[in-house]
């Protein structure tokens, strides 16, 4: 009887050398119980493969071959072995060794490596008499460490779940019957373990939030709140800069879950996709549905309107720039990859983006200390922010260029090509760092901080010079990383000038 939602291709995979023993019994149930929800289950017994330790990695034995054509089929893995010497037999690991290739379980990007079998989870099933305190915490779980980090998570094989059994030596018969039965109970809700379990569910949200991109729009956020008390000369309000802060963090939210939705289509073509490109994976995936995203989307709305209406009633401030201020960012961040403007669409979403995490957000924390638009708002620092963010959002088109290109989405990278958007990140470099000298005082704490930025931005300008030669555009993680650090100078500088100058 099938009891699950979604069937499985699930590997079962015996690791102990020994036929008859308890680890091939938990196997035989692992895959019974799998098999019984419904799930296509393939199970193999490692000892039963002929196939040489040490033999060259291009020449595979035929139940090699069919063991990668095994692991490239299935979608949940499973491995059972005994914790031998604090962890696995050496047949497990001249198993590993040969089948999991270079070209085949990863491959290398420059000085860097990708693994190429994601998309897949795991579970590993352990066996020992070592008592589980002094595997953990006194040898630090070698084993495991072993399998789920260094070599399934490499190869990008994630999540891996990890079930330890024992002391195997000293159990009884009633206790191995219920770690059977427990075993199999695992396999019956391969399901359930990797889309409801609390842990799973926990770090799918964490993942689709996408929390690397908040901090900068909430240091800008701070600065503009800064700016104000310094122009107003009244200390900060801080229930309503946080307020205002919460805002902040709702409407990138709900900007990137927008994003997550709107474009599905691109990211199930993007074969570059990275920690910054590409989208979270995580509907791509299946970790959540999308339904559960529009869940989500909608409940962060509704939590909006309510710190917003609170944040106007505490702020001492016009309550209807506030208003407008979360209204405009609640559109645009929606907007941007949403009908009917669809502005990353046409070539406009760069723009957006730069617009919302400079201006809108410094604004909205300017507001939010009582200021008014004349009350010499910072215009200069915030426009230096605005060109700083162009580098970074139009090298994050590079490796997506392909998959935007197929679904329809007209970045600046695949309207004008990876030369000349390159090229305009480069002039957006320069303008950011004309525009910070031209507004920053000349103390000696700024020219420290703008000669730094000096640095980064010719180090960005080399990176996108080498980005833009390429002929082949696969992750750029390195420039983008130089990209998205070299705009922290430009909210960190007036942060800290303002902060400085503030009575403490």
């Amino acid at each position: 009887m099938k009891c699950h939602n979604q069937a499985y291709r699930i590997w079962v995979i015996d690791a102990h050398p020994l036929a008859g023993s308890f680890g091939s019994a938990l196997a035989t149930s692992y895959a019974a119980g799998a098999s019984e929800a419904g799930h296509d289950v393939r199970l193999v017994a490692l000892r039963d493969l002929a196939f040489a330790p040490n033999a060259p990695h291009d020449a595979l034995e035929p139940d090699l071959i069919l063991a990668q054509a095994d692991l490239k089929w299935c979608q949940h893995l499973a491995v059972i072995y005994p914790n031998w010497w604090g962890t696995y037999p050496a047949l497990f690991k001249a198993f590993i060794d040969r089948i999991l290739t270079q070209g085949f379980a990863f491959q290398t990007e420059g000085k860097s490596w990708k693994g190429l079998l994601a998309g897949r989870s795991a579970q590993v099933v352990t066996t020992m008499d070592t008592p589980f305190w002094i595997y953990r915490w006194i040898l630090g779980a070698p084993g495991v460490r072993a399998v789920a980090w260094a070599t399934f998570g490499f190869c990008a094989i994630k999540p891996t779940f990890v079930k330890l059994l024992g002391p195997i030596h000293s159990s009884t018969l009633a206790q191995r019957e219920a770690w059977l039965d427990e075993v199999f109970r695992m396999g019956r809700s391969v399901d359930g373990l990797l889309r409801t379990s609390p842990a799973a569910r926990f770090k799918a949200w964490l993942t689709v939030a996408r929390l690397q991109f908040y901090p900068f729009p909430i240091l800008v956020l701070a600065t503009g709140a800064l700016a104000a008390s310094d122009s107003l000369n009244h200390p900060i309000q801080a229930v309503p800069l946080l307020l205002a802060a919460a805002c902040g963090f709702l409407l990138e939210f709900s900007t990137v879950l927008t994003n997550e939705l709107e474009d599905l289509e691109t990211d199930r073509q993007n074969r570059n996709a990275g920690r910054f490109t590409g989208g979270s994976r995580v509907l791509v995936e299946g970790w959540l549905s999308e339904n559960q995203v529009k869940m989500g989307r909608r409940a962060a709305g509704v939590l909006l309107i309510i710190l917003g209406v609170a944040l106007v009633c505490t702020a001492n401030s016009n309550p209807l720039l506030l208003s407008i201020l979360i209204l405009i960012g609640w559109l645009l961040g929606h907007q941007y990859s949403a009908g009917p403007l669809r502005l990353s669409y046409r070539t406009l979403g760069e723009v957006d983006v730069a617009f919302t995490h400079s201006i809108l957000v410094a604004g909205l924390g300017w507001a939010s200390q009582g200021a008014s638009w004349h009350a010499g708002f910072p215009w200069g620092s915030t426009s230096a922010i605005f060109t700083s963010v162009l580098p970074s959002i139009i090298l994050a088109g590079v490796p997506d260029q392909e998959a935007d290109r197929l679904s329809g989405k007209v970045t600046t990278v695949v309207r004008w090509g990876v030369r000349t958007a390159t090229r305009l990140a480069i002039v957006a470099t320069g303008v950011s760092l004309f525009l910070k000298f031209l507004t920053t005082s000349h103390g000696p704490f700024s020219i420290a901080i703008n000669i730094m930025a000096t640095l980064h931005g010719l180090a960005l300008v080399i990176a996108l010079m080498r980005a833009g030669r390429r002929t082949e555009h696969g992750k750029i993680d390195g420039p983008l990383i130089l990209a998205l650090t070299f705009m922290v100078w430009f909210a960190l500088e007036p942060f800290l000038a303002l902060w400085a100058g503030m009575p403490h």
